[in-house]
């Protein structure tokens, strides 16, 4: 019974990182493009750029974790929702600084284009967001009451 437990546990991890990755895919896109369209079009120094665009990425990648990542954790309520958004700005800050360091220093140091830069800082930085999210963040389980957990013909929807 422990070893089954102990799977089911692992596969709801894997399944948790599996759409960190799917929400972290659609932020690196949305990242990629308003870096891009802020320095080509907008004119604006790479970096400055970078910080814009990083914080859009977050703000959309921080609504989609809450919604389905992590959608079995954090506390109801503005309030808390509030929390959990800073939260997760602060921990996303040590991925933001480590991303902004390895586009300036392959940008700057060894001349390799900003956006291919900037590809390198992403996935340098997204375990470590990823670890500081679960870990932090999202760490408190949401309470469900039975009533919650009811499908239609009375029987008990599961809590993954």
């Amino acid at each position: 019974m422990y070893y089954r437990i102990l799977a089911f546990a692992k596969r709801k991890e894997i399944r948790r990182l599996i759409k960190f990755g799917l929400v972290g895919t659609w932020g690196f896109l949305i990242n990629m493009f308003f870096l891009w369209f802020l320095t080509e079009i907008g004119g604006l120094f790479y970096l400055f750029s970078s910080i814009v665009a990083i914080e859009i990425s977050l703000i959309n990648n921080y609504v989609l974790n809450d919604l389905w990542t992590w959608h079995d954790r954090g506390r109801e309520g503005k309030k808390e929702y509030f929390k959990r958004m800073l939260q997760y700005h602060v921990s996303a800050s040590a991925a933001m600084l480590t991303n902004l360091f390895i586009l300036w220093i392959l940008t700057e140091i060894f001349g390799i284009y900003y956006l291919a830069s900037n590809i390198f800082g992403i996935l340098c930085s997204a375990g470590l967001n990823f670890f500081l999210n679960d870990r932090w963040t999202f760490k408190h389980r949401k309470k469900l009451s039975a009533e919650s957990l009811e499908v239609p013909g009375g029987r008990q929807a599961r809590q993954d």
